[in-house]
């Protein structure tokens, strides 16, 4: 008999940065700095006023880019693309000549949900010579500046590539956005590699791992319908 409690998992829907490469690449730090900057500039205030803005807002809003639209009445959108994500951001990751055959031998449809722009996107898939390997790249002007964690960003991405939540698996290291795919009813990864979420209990519908390459694993124990 079947048991129809166990997730078919068909696809996997992956976050990009500090998810397909580790957090430890230098363009981390470095896209952080270049927020703050900006936001400096923009709003004609101190890196650390600017800091100490986008911190009392993260409640609010789930990217700098929303939250200086919505309340800040940024306009240009490119102009903020263009100062955080340059074209010589691509100097600041390291190569990894692993990570291509290990999504190839997953065997199973990719997509990836970013809320970077999707120029950056495709710069770091074109890095690691996987572009060929998603099925589509859905990035935070495809969601109208509201992509993870709002729920429409997750249906939106899944209707275009004709996937559902139920057979979708979901990666990410932000916490944040695996509990609001979880909310929708699916099954997710959380990548955590400097185990900044140590404390968390096992869950039914969500793993943490420290990198992509233990999906493998994740993914044997959830087609046995066990996931702790």
């Amino acid at each position: 008999m079947l048991n129809w409690s166990i997730p078919v998992i068909r696809h996997i829907l992956f976050d990009i940065d500090n998810t397909l490469y580790s957090c430890t690449n230098p363009i981390e730090m470095a896209i952080t700095q270049r927020i703050h900057t900006f936001v400096a500039h923009f709003l004609h205030v101190s890196c650390e006023e600017a800091r100490a803005l986008r911190q009392r807002t993260k409640h609010l809003y789930a990217t700098t880019f929303e939250w200086l639209k919505a309340e800040h009445n940024l306009i240009h959108d490119e102009h903020y693309f263009r100062a955080v994500y340059p074209p010589t951001e691509i100097q600041e990751l390291q190569y990894d000549p692993l990570l291509r055959p290990f999504l190839q031998s997953l065997h199973m449809p990719l997509t990836a949900l970013t809320n970077a722009p999707r120029v950056h996107a495709q710069r770091v898939l074109d890095f690691f010579h996987l572009s060929d390997l998603f099925l589509d790249v859905f990035d935070i002007t495809y969601h109208a500046g509201k992509g993870k964690p709002h729920h429409s960003c997750f249906v939106r991405t899944l209707e275009a590539v004709h996937k559902t939540v139920q057979e979708t698996l979901f990666v990410d290291d932000c916490l944040m956005h695996v509990r609001a795919f979880i909310a929708l009813g699916g099954h997710a990864v959380l990548v955590d590699e400097r185990d900044c979420h140590a404390e968390l209990p096992p869950s039914a519908r969500m793993t943490r791992v420290k990198t992509i390459y233990e999906l493998p694993a994740h993914l044997a124990r959830l087609a046995q319908g066990d996931n702790q």
